[in-house]
């Protein structure tokens, strides 16, 4: 039997409106926040902290944990959504300048349940984000870097709770043909792009009263822009695929309101040694398969695509099957936030059948129209 959990307060709602008119009111402003710029150079460890001078950025981490046999995913994810652009937050008590949501989400198959929670606070003792280094906080939840690695503390309600140490096994990369991921044809709607592809995992999960230790992969990515979308898009499909091969693909389909593919879609393909290989829209396929309704929310997501994309490697054509854990994993928004389906799969050869990788699948646009709250 499925469980769901999840648990929205009064006050959780009242800040998810108050969210979403300061984000309505920052277009106007627009003018202020910076922008991703080509020639700029990120520097690191200071790029990996907070950048409130612009509108918004996240923080995501998704993975596969193993205990035996026994297999789960997680995700964990820290926005930071700008008020006004400043080069450093005040820091008050109850600061006004930074609202911070975020998101928590476990997997477990075998006991076919999805535990998620969200949370929004207020800059200040609930919530904040470093500048200069990478040092974030929601609650209890937290990701702090150190010199060999992250680690990353979270509980999900009073259902689990997880305790993680990661370490890259390859050094990060910065995703844009020029150093800017771009969204669209506005200037503003674009990103620094910064991602860890392959993460050592271990650890430490309890779930159903019961502590397990685990190991495994993980994926982050750190997104700093001041408007992620451009406007006639809707949402997007997106995916992280970590080949048994050491390779990796990052790709996207950014779609359209008149449910069309926006020519600003792309995947990447990232090799054993960091090299990537970009590859436009129009040159792979990412068409849709399986079917998954929301008893929640009502919407309908595609929960298995098929990629086909060309292997670098070998010049062969590659078609990637991504097959969902479980189906029902979708994490439901607070009144007037975003739902969303953020799943664990496998990567599955179409043509041979075989196993070939682990992945993430994130379907954003079905469940509401998330592009108008990211610009």
């Amino acid at each position: 039997m499925k469980t769901r959990c999840s648990n929205f307060t009064t006050v959780k709602r009242v800040f998810a409106i108050v969210l979403l008119a300061a984000m309505a009111s920052g277009e106007a402003r627009a003018a202020e926040w910076n922008v991703p710029r080509v020639g700029h150079l990120l520097s690191f460890p200071r790029d990996h902290g907070s950048h409130p001078d612009f509108k918004i950025e996240w923080w995501y981490l998704t993975g596969h944990l193993f205990a035996g046999e026994r297999r789960f995913g997680f995700q964990a994810t820290f926005f930071r959504l700008g008020q006004a652009p400043v080069d450093v937050p005040a820091g008050e008590d109850f600061g006004t300048e930074q609202l911070y949501l975020a998101h928590m989400g476990l997997s477990d198959p075998a006991l076919g349940v999805f535990l998620h929670e969200e949370r929004l606070n207020r800059g200040g003792w609930d919530a904040g984000a470093k500048v200069g280094d990478l040092d974030v906080f929601n609650g209890n939840w937290s990701l702090k870097r150190d010199e060999a690695g992250m680690s990353l503390e979270g509980t999900i309600l009073a259902e689990a709770a997880m305790s993680l140490r990661l370490v890259p096994k390859k050094g990060h990369v910065i995703f844009g043909e020029d150093g800017i991921s771009r969204k669209g044809p506005e200037g503003t709607a674009a990103s620094y792009y910064i991602t860890y592809t392959r993460l050592a995992a271990v650890g430490s999960i309890l779930i159903a009263g019961e502590e397990v230790a685990v190991t495994g992969e993980a994926w982050m990515d750190h997104e700093i822009s001041s408007s992620q979308l451009d406007r006639n898009q809707i949402g997007w499909d997106w995916a992280c695929l970590q080949f048994f091969d050491g390779r990796e693909i990052m790709g996207y389909v950014l779609r359209t309101g008149d449910g069309k593919a926006s020519d600003f879609s792309k995947l990447v393909w990232i090799a054993e040694d960091g090299a990537l290989t970009h590859v436009r829209h129009g040159d792979y396929e990412w068409r849709h398969g399986g079917s998954w309704t929301s008893l929640v929310t009502g919407a309908t997501y595609p929960i298995s695509p098929l990629i086909r994309t060309t292997d670098p490697a070998s010049g062969k054509e590659r078609q990637l099957r991504l097959v969902p854990l479980m189906e029902d994993q979708e994490m439901v928004g607070a009144a007037g936030g975003v739902s969303y389906w953020e799943g664990a799969c496998d990567v599955r050869d179409e043509v041979t059948g075989e196993v070939v990788g682990r992945a993430y699948l994130e379907m954003t646009g079905y469940a509401d129209d998330i592009g108008e709250k990211l610009r």
